[in-house]
């Protein structure tokens, strides 16, 4: 069993744009195969470029505001209450393109 106060926890930046900042709730190896388990905020305007991850899925909740994912070329308007996964290998990229913050919950598991 593990409790994890949120509320508790300090914001950091994410790996792809230190602006942007996240919450780890969980860290990589809690669960086994588990990557991190965190939320992020996205200010108006930022974003993170396009990347893929070779042995990871990860997998998205957003909870708050809208964003645009773009995967393997292709644009995809998110918003609240929609999940949107990323398989292993698939390039991806975020953006919050509108006026308001867009928050997500986020996981990784591994492939290997």
């Amino acid at each position: 069993m593990k409790l994890v106060q949120t509320s508790k926890l300090p914001f950091t930046g994410v790996s792809h744009n230190e602006e942007i900042k996240k919450k780890v709730f969980l860290e990589k190896e809690v669960i086994p195969k588990l990557m991190m388990f965190s939320e992020t905020i996205f200010k108006p305007g930022q974003s993170v470029g396009a990347h893929k991850h070779e042995t990871m899925h990860e997998v998205f909740y957003i909870t708050k505001g809208k964003a645009e994912f773009v995967i393997n070329g292709q644009k995809i308007k998110v918003k609240k209450g929609d999940c949107i996964t990323i398989e292993a290998g698939e390039e991806h990229s975020q953006i919050n393109s509108y006026n308001k913050n867009v928050n997500w919950l986020y996981f990784g598991i591994s492939t290997d």
